[in-house]
């Protein structure tokens, strides 16, 4: 029974700890490469501030600079018609994608838009998380 419970803990503090980690605010004491705040060791996105540090499809590469939404590897015309389908929506529109909303401000638009062309013909990313965290299309 304690192995069982203690194998039940460390999966809980694998499943919430180290995203909860690896999304904390800033730290002080390494480089910080975009100045957001978070130090590039722990920062999803190393080439462009991102204080929030917000992912939302969960692949280790922050929202700014991740515009490859069907995780093929590369930001490519796939993205571009998710992008499309989503732009002008917001919270509460069946067609709102909020992995597409890459300033997470409800809504997809011009921002975004400059987002996805800034990563169109890239992977996403760089970011600093350790590999081991991150999705294999985030470099």
């Amino acid at each position: 029974m304690k192995v069982r419970f203690a194998a039940l803990m460390a999966g809980f503090f694998l499943v919430v700890g180290l995203p909860l980690a690896a999304t904390a605010g800033p730290t002080p004491g390494g480089p910080d490469g975009d100045s957001d705040g978070v130090e590039n060791a722990f920062d999803d996105c190393t080439v462009r501030p991102n204080g929030n540090q917000k992912d939302q499809d969960h692949d280790g590469c922050g929202d700014q600079c991740d515009a490859d939404y069907n995780q093929s590897g590369t930001t490519d015309g796939l993205d571009y018609l998710a992008f499309k389908a989503a732009f002008g929506k917001s919270t509460g529109h069946p067609a709102y994608n909020p992995v597409v909303d890459t300033d997470c401000m409800g809504s997809v638009d011009g921002l975004d838009y400059l987002v996805f062309k800034g990563e169109f013909g890239t992977p996403p990313g760089p970011s600093g998380i350790n590999a081991s965290f991150k999705g294999p299309s985030c470099p």
